[in-house]
């Protein structure tokens, strides 16, 4: 009898280490269940704070205030591609003048505006021999949404009227405008030169022209001596290209206009 006894006591005792050590069992992986949604949130919590991180490094460009100095055309273009995450396509182009000087004004313009919207603007340099009659071959094929157009005029003094210019003009925007159909053109004059005569006369031409119908324009001969000033030579090469003051002049004006302060 007492065997039984003992024996029954060893069965109870066996069966509350049993009991005892499922509990603990249980409880342990019930407490990791229980944490792993805690660490699914954190983790899930540390993806959204990267990817919120990654989208605000990429849109950093402050486009509005940039933007302040252009004429609304421009700008409105600027302000619709950023905000539909677009990259803006760029074309600048003209005669040589825009490589005259170390750099020219087309690389000192391209390099600042490339620091100034990074990634958002996408810019291309294109340099025209002859006079505005060879607008009509630019290709335009890439589709550019802004030119920046110097439309031959000082290679067309002595060669063509004024109104075979606007003309050339009109159909380089019809061209552009076929491939972008909001793209815009922006003009802007040659450089100046000493002793400009018919020369005068067919810039002011221009202003008019941009004005009546509705082109943006960018008027950077305020920023160089006036024509009759014999300090413009010191701007000028003795081909009356621009030199690299007057590269850097021309580009600050042009700089003035993409980059508000």
């Amino acid at each position: 009898m007492n065997l039984y006894k003992i024996g029954a006591a060893i069965a109870v005792i066996i069966c509350v280490v049993v009991l005892v050590f499922s509990y603990l069992t249980w409880q342990d992986k019930l407490e990791n269940v229980l944490d792993k949604p805690e660490e699914v949130a954190a983790q899930t919590g540390e993806t959204k704070k990267e990817e919120l991180q990654t989208k605000t490094s990429v849109n950093t460009v402050n486009v509005e205030e940039l933007t302040l100095k252009m004429d609304i055309q421009v700008r409105e273009l600027l302000l619709d591609r950023h905000s539909n995450d677009e990259t803006l396509k760029m074309l600048i182009t003209g005669s040589a003048a825009l490589d005259s000087g170390a750099p020219g004004y087309a690389e000192l313009l391209k390099d600042a505006v490339t620091k100034a919207y990074g990634d958002f603007v996408e810019m291309e340099v294109l340099s025209i021999e002859g006079t505005s009659q060879s607008l009509v071959n630019v290709d335009l094929s890439a589709g550019y949404d802004l030119v920046l157009l110097e439309p031959m005029t000082l290679m067309n003094n002595d060669r063509l009227a004024i109104e075979q210019e606007r003309e050339h003009i009109k159909a380089f925007d019809a061209a552009m405008t076929a491939e972008v159909a909001d793209a815009v053109l922006l003009l802007h004059p040659p450089q100046p030169i000493y002793g400009a005569g018919y020369y005068l006369a067919q810039v002011a031409a221009l202003d008019e022209f941009a004005a009546t119908n509705g082109y943006a324009y960018i008027d950077h001969w305020s920023a160089w001596p006036d024509t009759d000033d014999e300090l413009l030579k010191d701007y000028l090469t003795d081909d009356g290209l621009p030199n690299d003051k007057g590269a850097e002049t021309w580009a600050q004006e042009l700089e003035a206009y993409f980059i508000a302060d």
